[in-house]
């Protein structure tokens, strides 16, 4: 009966451990995801905006992609979303870093995209 009493409860110990580093990993999660999803909605504007490149003037595209940036939560400022024509081509590049803190740790997330497309 004394081996049955030491036992009991060795278990638990393991299973709070497990728990509380779900939680530490859900709420990262829910704070580092967000930033890349709205990076990637921003990169997906970039390569739609440059498919159009040869009916619609830079300016144009850039404010586009602006507008997708803010509505996706995004530092992105008008000026650091160059539009350029090199040759036959169009070239977008966008750059921002945004930071998070997360469980007293700063995480930068640097979003620096480039996407050349030839214009039709």
């Amino acid at each position: 009966m004394s081996s049955r009493t030491r036992t009991r409860g060795e278990g638990a110990f393991g299973t709070i451990v497990g728990i509380a580093i779900v939680v530490v990993v859900g709420i990262a999660l829910f704070k580092i995801v967000p930033l890349h999803y709205a990076g990637n909605k921003v990169k997906d504007a970039m390569s739609e905006q440059a498919n159009f490149a040869g009916m619609k003037p830079p300016d144009k595209i850039q404010y586009e992609i602006f507008v997708i940036a803010q509505e996706a939560g995004t530092p992105l400022t008008i000026q650091d979303i160059k539009v350029r024509r090199h040759g036959s081509d169009v070239i977008v590049e966008a750059k921002y870093i945004q930071k998070v803190s997360v469980l007293g740790y700063q995480y930068t997330y640097a979003f620096d995209h480039t996407v050349q497309k030839p214009v039709f």
